[in-house]
């Protein structure tokens, strides 16, 4: 084989060339380091290839999310939200009688935002105590 058979060199990589082929190749291989280093390369992307095919999957953002969602942490701030906000519509009734629309939006609103800022602020909190470098300073 006088030229570099590039187009060959992944097949015989893989094993897909007949008897022939095979030896032509390997005949060359032993001649020129070029394409020795280029079936080296080859059998190791391969190699990784196939390395992250049979790893197992990782999680993706959705998953992380729902994981986060159905902690019980959240649910309790879900159901305290709720709570909060079941009662202050209470007190408003008795207080005036009447209630808005738009007092029923707010308080539903702000309600959900302290929640929200509380379970963000929990999370942080809870993957401070779990990293392995909070004690490290610079």
């Amino acid at each position: 084989m006088n030229t570099h058979p590039r187009d060959l060199l992944s097949a015989y990589a893989d094993g897909e060339l007949d008897a022939a082929q095979t030896a032509a190749v390997a005949a060359h291989l032993t001649r020129c380091t070029e394409c020795a280093r280029e079936v080296a390369l080859i059998r190791s992307v391969g190699g990784a290839m196939r390395q992250m095919i049979n790893d197992a999957p990782r999680r993706g953002v959705w998953d992380t999310v729902h994981r986060r969602i159905t902690r019980p942490v959240g649910w309790t701030l879900i159901l305290a939200g709720i709570a909060i906000w079941a009662g202050l519509l209470l007190v408003e009734w008795y207080r005036s009688r009447a209630l808005s629309w738009e007092w029923i939006g707010g308080t539903a609103f702000w309600v959900g935002a302290v929640m929200l800022v509380i379970g963000v602020a929990w999370e942080q909190y809870r993957d401070w105590q779990t990293t392995r470098y909070k004690d490290v300073t610079r």
